[in-house]
């Protein structure tokens, strides 16, 4: 698995309107459909995994030019498509409480036949997985309230989620994809964008906190009382306290001793079975890592990830209105294209090429 990049958006409320969403699904499945049939669908799911080809994307079908509502209305859209349409793909989860549905939504393509039922529960627990790793152990201030996982017949997957800071009405976007590793944790993003760097943010899935993480699965077997009387023997009462000049964490609760006690009794075996502990979050795992570094001197890091992307319009009219015209000719281009595609026709593969050339060089990049 990959975290191959988060985005920083900004959080907008509303819906995309109906004469916009529907050229959405078209236009953008579409697409999809295009870039399966000449790449494959490993490539679909290695760009939908790079947050710079995807706000690219969502620019294309003309939703927005910076919202948070980019990622929902964008992956709505490939949705709907392919619940209307036969595809090599399929997508499950969503925006708050369609994100407690896809577990359902993942065995009705189980009993279809699209996928086989013995891979869905290893998606579903990567999915968590993945959900409180960007939640909990990338403390970066966003709280996630929307996951889309997009899956193939053959079970890979990449998982796009987002999470939002109410305080200064942003949204950060967080990309996975499937691969052949196994680990979750130890530096798998591979890109990051944003203004908002936050050199405060605890990053625990990160290698350089590899020795923290080990620490806390051995303070979790320590005997809590015996914690607490050792801490309180150093003057450590709150974790606030721990915090130097240097990295001042403004953690001013004390630790959750009945929880320490309520892992030491479950007795976690790894550091994954630490994390994935109902009931374990944000500052459970955070009062664990600052005992792991007060009791065994391994610090964990505070390096945040992030580091600093219009073709048809935007809802908004930024940069222009949506041409609704070109909009419904660019629909009807790509939908001859997939057609003649699927029969073969070279010359249209060489036009699709030449065409993203000729954008290419416009660019300045050629």
């Amino acid at each position: 698995m990959e975290r191959r990049g988060t985005s920083i958006l900004p959080l907008h409320y509303g819906h995309p309107p109906e004469y916009l969403f529907k050229r959405m699904v078209e236009l953008g499945g579409t697409l999809c459909d295009i870039i399966i049939q000449e790449y494959g669908v490993d490539t679909l799911l290695e760009k939908l995994s790079d947050p710079f080809w995807f706000h690219s994307f969502s620019l294309v079908t003309g939703f927005d030019w910076n919202s948070s509502g980019t990622t929902t209305a964008t992956l709505a859209a490939i949705k709907e498509y392919y619940v209307k349409h036969d595809g090599a793909i399929r997508v499950i989860g969503g925006k708050g409480e369609r994100m407690g549905r896809a577990s359902a939504e993942a065995d009705n393509l189980a009993g279809s036949g699209y996928i086989s039922e013995s891979k869905v529960p290893g998606i579903l627990s990567k999915a968590k997985s993945i959900a409180r790793i960007d939640n909990n152990l990338l403390q970066d201030g966003y709280d996630l309230y929307l996951q889309f996982i997009v899956i193939d017949s053959s079970g890979k997957w990449a998982v796009i989620q987002q999470g939002m800071d109410q305080g200064i009405r942003m949204a950060r976007r967080y990309h996975w994809i499937w691969s052949s590793r196994q680990e979750l944790v130890n530096d798998a993003r591979n890109g990051v964008s944003s203004f908002d760097y936050r050199p405060e943010s605890l990053d625990l899935s990160t290698r350089l906190s590899e020795r923290n993480r080990n620490s806390m699965v051995e303070v979790a077997g320590d005997d809590p009382e015996a914690l607490r009387r050792r801490v309180a023997q150093e003057g450590q009462s709150t974790l606030d306290r721990f915090s130097g000049e240097t990295r001042e964490l403004r953690l001013d609760r004390s630790v959750d001793w009945k929880k320490l006690r309520m892992i030491y009794e479950y007795s976690p075996s790894d550091f994954m079975d630490l994390m994935n502990i109902n009931g374990v979050g944000k500052s459970t795992i955070r009062a664990l890592s600052y005992l792991a570094e007060v009791i065994h001197g391994e610090p964990p890091s505070f390096q945040d990830p992030v580091k600093y992307s219009f073709a048809l319009g935007g809802k908004d009219g930024i940069p222009k209105p949506v041409n609704v015209h070109d909009y419904d000719v660019a629909i009807e281009f790509y939908r001859d294209a997939l057609g003649s595609l699927g029969s073969g026709d070279r010359n249209v593969q060489t036009l699709i090429r030449n065409l993203s050339r000729i954008s290419y060089l416009r660019s300045g990049q050629g």
